[in-house]
């Protein structure tokens, strides 16, 4: 498949030697999005690899440490097991990427298995909300088979492979941190009755696991199946509290109290440094990314600077803030400077003539590129009184945005690109991507944090284009 290859592959694995801590990674890539691979271990680039004029590439990591490692391709990002001797090659088709992604060499069957539980539990999650619809005892017995489902195929393949002590870690965590995923979220995700209801009805065993959860699993630190499942579980764990000491019967993921409660729990169960940092910083991004009162803001902000360890993330949540505290409704909307399709330089604000929607877009979130512009284009057709500005916040030619909107079918209207868009996401706090601004014919803004997703939208919408 990968001729070009097969001299490198051959010597790996002819000369392969228990003392050898070099590992070799490669492979070919069907209609790249970029000439580049970048390749990382737990959040730091270890490397950017080049394609050749084939779409290949070829890399010699040397003194590897066995673990997870993420490679993204401009677009895309997918983890891989790479453990010491491994010569791992990869195929991929970028239009089908995930689906399309097999691996041959040295370390590929393990790799191929991962790809496969991937697979299968990305069509698991979209049953997820269905299943959750069910009474406790009858959810519990659906989740249960579809766990043994995966555990048997585990046995399976270790009956036919001889695998390594990690392989067999990442997959039973995989499987049964999903398992868990699924059972902390089933309160919240139940919507026959409050969710204050949904835990008092709960069986007693049903969070048993709980006992022998490890908070601060250093292998599993950044495998995306542990630290997702603690998120839920802190939110479940905080929701629990919560209601302890609060009249509510419904989760309000917006509630300083409920908020301060899950701060409070991270602290106190996580030791582990990075995985403690990472929870508070994302607990505290989302609700500040998401809610409105502005007033709240300092009260999280400050427990989240006693509890973290983190510099950089307090310094970043605390220019978020102060951003947020710029751009409440009635202020003027930060005048950045753009790049149109020409790459000539614009203020913001002179494109700004009538109501206007401003929506932002990355390369890296595929879904929201193509759910937003097909949002914005069903909202310019029954609203074509408000103007519809689209920015993308790469640091990307013209050429490649246009590449971008056109694998997607989508088309070039109102475009435009950040001069800086380091500066310019802070200015305007573009994080999560989904934020969207509503603004005046006088470009005060109405909404920082509008969701074009919402049936509230278009009521604000109306409003600014009746005032």
């Amino acid at each position: 498949m990968l001729c070009f290859f097969t001299s490198i592959f051959t010597s790996c694995e002819n000369d392969k030697k228990p003392e050898s801590t070099s590992a070799f990674f490669g492979g070919k890539i069907v209609n790249p999005y970029s000439s580049y691979i970048v390749l990382s271990k737990s959040r730091k680039v270890i490397d950017t690899i080049r394609l050749d004029e084939k779409n290949r590439f070829a890399y010699k990591i040397k003194n590897v440490k066995s673990g997870l490692y993420q490679f993204f391709d401009g677009k895309e990002l997918q983890t891989v097991l790479i453990q010491p001797n491994d010569s791992l090659l990869l195929r991929l088709n970028t239009y089908d990427f995930d689906e399309s992604l097999v691996y041959s060499g040295i370390g590929a069957k393990e790799n191929n298995f991962l790809m496969e539980l991937f697979l299968l539990n990305e069509e698991d999650e979209k049953n997820t909300l269905a299943l959750s619809q069910l009474m406790p005892e009858a959810f519990e017995q659906r989740l249960n088979a579809l766990r043994d489902d995966k555990l048997k195929k585990l046995e399976r393949f270790k009956a036919k492979y001889k695998t390594t002590a990690l392989f067999d870690k990442l997959v039973e965590g995989n499987i049964n941190y999903k398992y868990y995923s699924s059972k902390e979220v089933y309160p919240i995700a139940n919507y026959s009755k409050s969710e204050k209801h949904m835990l008092e009805i709960l069986p007693e065993d049903f969070y048993s696991y709980r006992d022998d959860i490890n908070y601060n699993d250093d292998i599993l630190k950044d495998y995306p199946a542990y630290t997702s499942f603690l998120r839920f579980h802190f939110n479940t764990l905080a929701l629990e509290e919560h209601f302890k000491h609060s009249s509510d019967t419904n989760y309000n993921e917006l509630s300083l109290e409920y908020n301060l409660d899950k701060l409070r729990i991270i602290d106190e169960k996580v030791k582990n440094k990075s995985i403690k940092n990472r929870l508070l910083y994302s607990a505290t991004m989302r609700f500040i990314n998401n809610s409105h009162k502005t007033e709240e803001y300092c009260s999280i902000l400050n427990s989240f600077i006693e509890k973290s360890s983190n510099k950089k993330q307090i310094t970043r949540a605390q220019n978020v803030v102060r951003s947020y505290q710029r751009l409440k409704p009635g202020n003027k909307i930060p005048n950045i400077t753009l790049l149109n399709t020409s790459d000539k330089e614009l203020d913001l604000i002179s494109l700004i003539k009538k109501p206007t929607v401003i929506y932002f877009w990355t390369k890296t979130n595929k879904n929201h590129i193509t759910t937003s512009h097909k949002r914005i284009k069903e909202l310019n057709a029954k609203y074509p009184e408000v103007e519809y500005i689209a920015i993308n916040i790469d640091s990307i030619s013209y050429a490649n945005q246009k590449k971008v909107l056109n694998h997607f079918d989508l088309r070039i209207h109102n475009e435009y690109r950040l001069k800086s868009p380091s500066n310019a996401i802070d200015s305007l706090s573009i994080k999560p991507i989904n934020n969207v601004y509503i603004v005046n014919k006088k470009s005060e803004i109405v909404n920082p944090k509008a969701n074009i997703f919402t049936i509230q939208f278009e009521q604000e919408l109306l409003e600014v284009i009746n005032h």
